[in-house]
């Protein structure tokens, strides 16, 4: 396990001065009462820190059951959040989760889950072995993409987002490519080896695997495309974070925990944390430990990176029709459960 400090909660905190500061609000004496909290994830190795907190007991020790459903895309999950039927969920930021939260929802995020920090970015850029051969071997390779055809899931997405920088990086426009949409992985990718599809955006550990086929190269990452990008963050109803607030706060210091066992094995590759993230992914240890350091980099206590959050949602606010009006900045992200759950732990972690 590893052992979060109080200087590094301190520093943590320092580190958080740039958030808009709510009222720190404890929870009474009530806080420990026992709760269920019906949450929805995908499960991928970016789910680390919750199955690692359920694996080794951290919701247990707090009172706080997980009832977990599972989606292929945290995207799925948003419409039964928003209908009351989860609690909370780990969503991907998307033209789809500001619409939602715009429309009148009710929905806050409350606490980062993963950014593409240099050197971490979990979301590769595959390209044809044609591309390849033409130089697009690198963020500039985007310059080769003219005329290329980007495979790409749904318009609004993460992918959509980096092709987008990317291409403006190399100094070109959308309209310079050509979209085809809808087009899940198990579609693009024969289409690829064909040299049929140019471009896709592929997350680990599928797009070694990809390579591994000869399918294509990876190119480049996210990271390297934009830095310090959040990919992803809980996401709760405002009604839940204000009546089931003590819920909200155990949760979320179980998930720090959780997160500071994660990034010690991403970098030590510790066998007890690759077990529990194969058990939880349906993959095989070693495939968890090929894919390491280039874990989704978590910061230990949620702390949002509240500059990529903004920039991304005045990006589809403005940059294209999908978002036909932007959510308050804030209003984005509410940071009462963390900063009490920060606090807890610095003065007694309850894991160690």
């Amino acid at each position: 396990m590893a052992r979060i400090t109080r200087r590094g909660f301190v520093g943590a905190s320092v580190a958080a001065a740039g958030l808009v500061q709510s009222p720190l609000v404890f929870a009474q004496s009530n806080f420990m009462d026992p709760v269920r909290i019906r949450m929805g994830f995908a499960p991928y190795i970016s789910a680390g820190p919750y199955l690692i907190a359920e694996a080794r007991g951290y919701f247990k020790k707090l009172n706080v059951e997980i009832v977990p459903s599972s989606h292929v895309d945290g995207s799925l999950s948003m419409p039964a959040l928003a209908a009351g039927e989860l609690d909370i969920t780990g969503a991907t930021l998307s033209a789809g989760l500001f619409n939602l939260m715009a429309k009148g929802a009710g929905l806050r995020m409350f606490f980062e889950r993963g950014r593409e920090a240099a050197g971490w970015g979990s979301n590769s850029i595959m390209v044809s072995n044609e591309l390849w051969e033409k130089g697009f071997r690198g963020p500039e390779g985007y310059r080769h993409a003219k005329g290329a055809v980007i495979g790409i899931s749904s318009r609004g997405s993460v992918a959509h987002y980096l092709h987008t920088m990317g291409l403006e990086r190399a100094g070109l426009k959308a309209d310079d490519v050509e979209w085809s949409w809808g087009m899940t992985p198990s579609v693009s990718l024969p289409l690829m080896k064909q040299n049929r599809v140019g471009i896709i955006n592929m997350p680990l550990p599928g797009a070694y695997a990809a390579q591994k086929q000869g399918i294509g190269k990876v190119a480049t990452w996210s990271d390297e495309l934009a830095p310090d990008f959040v990919l992803a963050c809980s996401v709760a109803s405002e009604k839940f974070l204000r009546d089931q607030h003590s819920a909200a706060v155990r949760f979320s210091m179980a998930i720090m925990q959780g997160n500071a066992d994660f990034m010690a094995a991403a970098k030590d590759g510790n066998a007890e944390v690759l077990k529990i993230i194969a058990d939880g992914t349906g993959l095989t240890p070693p495939v968890i430990d090929e894919t390491r350091p280039r874990w989704t980099f978590m910061t230990v206590d949620g702390t949002p990176n509240m500059p990529s959050i903004i920039a991304q949602q005045k990006f589809w606010r403005e940059r294209t029709d999908l978002l036909a009006r932007a959510v308050p900045d804030d209003k984005l992200f509410d940071d009462r459960a963390i900063k009490e759950a920060k606090q807890r732990m610095t003065e007694k972690n309850p894991f160690i």
